[in-house]
C-alpha cells in the first residue's frame, strides 16, 4: 500500500497547473465531440474505429502478427474514409465552431427574438380561432427536466408549422404541453401537476387549466392554455391564471419570455 501511495504523491507533485489546463481542455473538446456527432452516421463508424483500435492493441499484446497487419493497414484507411464520406458533416462541424455553437449554445442575435415570438404567437391565434385546444410551458430560470422526461424529446428549431401540427386534434402529440427551452422546442406531450388549490379555481375551467396552474405553482415557468370550449386565450404564472388575453398582448409577453430567459442563460447577444 505504502509503495502505490508514494508512487501517487510522486505523480501529484510533478503535475503542474498548466497540465490540469491542458487536460480540462482536451477532455472537455472530446466531450463536445461525441455530443455533436451522437445519433450521426458518423457516430456508428467512429465507434467501429474505435473497436478495431482495441482489438489491434489485444492482438499484438498476443502476437497474432498477421492479424495485428491487417488492422493496423486498415485503420488509417478507416479514418480517411471518416473523412471522405462525412466531408459535410465535418464542414457543418467547423461552421458551428465559428459561430459558437461547438463549444455551447448557440449565440443567435437578440433581433431573432421577434422571429421566434411570432411563430409561437402564429400558433396560439390560430388555435385560438379553430378552437384547438393547446398548452404552451415557457422554461424560465427553474429547470423542467422532470416534465420533459415525460414526455416526447424533440429539440427542434421553432416554427409555426410544427407547432400546429403537434396540437393537431387526433394526433399522436396533441395531449399534453409544449415545452420551450431556450430557442428550442425541448419537448411535446408533457404531463403536467395540476394545481392542489382546488377551492379557488373555477369549475368551469378543464384540466389544462388546471395543469398550467399547476405547474407554475412549483416553477417559475410561463404557461399560456387555449380553450378547447371556447378559444378563449389565457396565461398562468405564478399559481395565477389570466383569462381572455388579446393577441396584442400575447405577443408582447412571449417575446419578454424569449428576452428574460434568454438574456439570463447568455444565448443571445447583441450586435
Amino acid at each position: 500500500m505504502q509503495p502505490i501511495l508514494n508512487l501517487f504523491l510522486a505523480i501529484i507533485r510533478d503535475i503542474s497547473l498548466i497540465d490540469i489546463v491542458d487536460v480540462v481542455l482536451v477532455s472537455y473538446a472530446i466531450y463536445r465531440a461525441l455530443l455533436f456527432i451522437e445519433g450521426t452516421r458518423a457516430y456508428n463508424l467512429l465507434k467501429g474505429l474505435g473497436i478495431i483500435l482495441v482489438l489491434l492493441v489485444i492482438t499484438k499484446d498476443l502476437d497474432f502478427n498477421t492479424v495485428s497487419w491487417v488492422l493496423s493497414n486498415a485503420l488509417p484507411t478507416g479514418f480517411l474514409a471518416l473523412v471522405v464520406i462525412f466531408q459535410p458533416e465535418l464542414r457543418r462541424a467547423l461552421e458551428d465552431i465559428g459561430r459558437g455553437k461547438f463549444l455551447g449554445e448557440q449565440i443567435v442575435s437578440e433581433e431573432s427574438i421577434p422571429e421566434m415570438a411570432e411563430e409561437v404567437c402564429k400558433t396560439i391565434e390560430a388555435c385560438a380561432k379553430k378552437r384547438i385546444g393547446a398548452l404552451i410551458v415557457f422554461e424560465q430560470e427553474i429547470g423542467l427536466k422532470d416534465i420533459v422526461e415525460n414526455g416526447v424529446l424533440m429539440r427542434s428549431r421553432i416554427t409555426s408549422e410544427l407547432l400546429n401540427t403537434i396540437f393537431m386534434p387526433f394526433t399522436p402529440l396533441h395531449d399534453g404541453a409544449v415545452v420551450i427551452k431556450g430557442q428550442l422546442i425541448e419537448a411535446a406531450s408533457c404531463f403536467l401537476p395540476t394545481t392542489s388549490n382546488h377551492t379557488d379555481v373555477a369549475k368551469e375551467l378543464g384540466a389544462r387549466h388546471r395543469a398550467a396552474i399547476g405547474v407554475t405553482e412549483v416553477t417559475d415557468a410561463l404557461v399560456f392554455v387555449v380553450s378547447e370550449e371556447t378559444g378563449q386565450i389565457s396565461k398562468a404564472k405564478g399559481g395565477k391564471l389570466t383569462r381572455g388575453l388579446t393577441m396584442d398582448r400575447v405577443r408582447k409577453l412571449v417575446a419578454a419570455a424569449f428576452t428574460r430567459v434568454n438574456r439570463s442563460r447568455g444565448i443571445f447577444a447583441k450586435k
